[in-house]
């Protein structure tokens, strides 16, 4: 080995035994066609050491934590449920001012306080008030339901009654034109003729 590749060999080793912390070796190796590599360890055999050099280890990144920042409750406003308006204004108040201060960006201790209260005054109403705005719309539904079954059934049988009602004139008007058509009445058998068509005309129209 050579005075020069020894000495940087020396000074190498120096540098790695003084701080193994904070500096890595480095070697350049020249293969037999003459291309050049740098490695973290020796030179393989059949390599020519070129240079020998230390430098920083570069340090090792730290996993990047992904855990989400403390939050508070969501800035957004919080959607006013449709039976709001079934509780006390009291009740209301206070659910008006949990959903500001969630959209405000209040302090988490303010909202969780108003949060404590709410729950101990007015969670019962709110059950009540939930439960008596579906009851009303169910029975509003039901409601809605009877009345249009009976505008069916009304039309079915409005339809039904038209049906046998032109059932029943065609008829009438058949025997209407067959006892016209008849050339041997008896003034007695006109009268009643008469009074026939009159009745068939006023119930079904002239024809």
């Amino acid at each position: 080995m050579s005075p020069v590749i020894a000495s940087l060999l020396f000074t190498a080793l120096s540098l790695a035994m003084a701080s193994p912390a904070s500096a890595q070796t480095r070697y350049s190796c020249r293969d037999e066609q003459g291309a050049v590599y740098t490695l973290a360890r020796p030179c393989p055999k059949g390599m020519v050491t070129t240079a020998v050099s230390a430098g920083p280890v570069e340090p090792r990144a730290e996993p990047r934590s992904y855990a989400p920042a403390p939050s508070r409750r969501s800035s957004a406003m919080r959607e006013v449920p449709e039976y709001e308006s079934y509780m006390s204004g009291r009740c209301r108040t206070l659910q008006n001012s949990i959903r500001g201060a969630s959209a405000n960006g209040s302090s988490y201790d303010v909202i969780a306080g108003m949060q404590r209260e709410y729950r101990r005054d007015c969670s019962d109403e709110e059950s009540d008030a939930a439960s008596r705005y579906y009851r009303e719309r169910r029975e509003a539904r039901s409601q809605r339901r009877t009345e249009r079954e009976r505008e069916e059934q009304a039309q079915l049988a409005q339809e039904e009654q038209e049906s046998r009602k032109a059932l029943q004139c065609a008829e009438s008007k058949r025997i209407l034109a067959a006892k016209r058509a008849r050339t041997d009445l008896t003034p007695g058998e006109r009268n009643d003729l008469r009074r026939f068509e009159t009745n068939v005309i006023t119930r079904c129209g002239d024809f």
